[in-house]
């Protein structure tokens, strides 16, 4: 009866804490305030429709690393400006899995290891 309990109690910790792995931190929800909601606004809908970050329309991708391009260096031409210079390779990636959480028809993606 231990053994189950235990086997139970570990199952139960480690759905726990992927799902905490999927929660965006309060420096990410922050930084996502301060720099993209402005357009995006705070649900991700977009202030037009080509600012939707929920419509599963993503014309530059929608991987964490494409989405992670568009935030560093901007899109010429659009609104959309870079912030490599703001936030770093971590901060932007971070980013770029939290806005693919708008957008429900996209399943997550895990995090780069670390080097």
């Amino acid at each position: 009866m231990a053994l189950k309990t235990t086997v139970l109690a570990l199952s139960l910790l480690a759905l726990a804490g992927s799902a905490s792995a999927q929660e965006a931190s309060e420096e990410t929800k922050e930084n996502y305030t301060m720099k993209c909601a402005a357009c995006h606004l705070a649900d991700g809908k977009g202030a037009m429709p080509e600012m939707n970050l929920t419509d599963a329309k993503w014309e530059y991708g929608s991987s964490v690393a494409e989405i992670s391009k568009v935030i560093a260096e901007g899109i010429p031409g659009k609104a959309m400006v870079g912030f490599k210079t703001q936030l770093s390779d971590e901060q932007v990636e971070a980013l770029a899995h939290y806005v693919r959480t708008f957008d429900k028809t996209l399943k997550p993606e895990k995090a780069a290891k670390k080097k």
